[in-house]
């Protein structure tokens, strides 16, 4: 059992949950600074959960990396490759879709 990916894991999915839920939300800086009018231009609750399944994601295969030993190595690596491609397409369409921006 690896205990570095496997506590990773578990922070990494805690973490995931904790904004899928909309709680982490509140602790981000620049969520705090930004101006009420631009808050209410922003879906908040659908965009945390898109960004804590990326996050619940990532705990998930560091998790089963901690505890599957065939899953190490090269799994591990195309896995989180697969995942970092994953998030990077992500984060673009969060940018460009729309979808988490109120029309004024």
């Amino acid at each position: 059992m690896n205990f570095t990916c496997l506590i990773l894991g578990i922070l990494f999915a805690a973490a995931g949950i904790f904004f899928y839920s909309g709680r982490a939300v509140n602790h981000i800086a620049a969520w705090k600074s930004m101006s009420e009018d631009e808050k209410r231009k922003i879906r908040i609750g659908p965009l945390c959960r898109n960004v804590g399944t990326m996050i619940f994601i990532s705990g998930i295969i560091f998790m089963l990396s901690g505890l599957w030993k065939a899953f190490r190595g090269d799994v591990f690596l195309w896995s989180m490759i697969a995942w970092l491609i994953l998030s990077g397409l992500d984060v673009y369409w969060i940018g460009k879709s729309g979808r988490y921006q109120i029309p004024e």
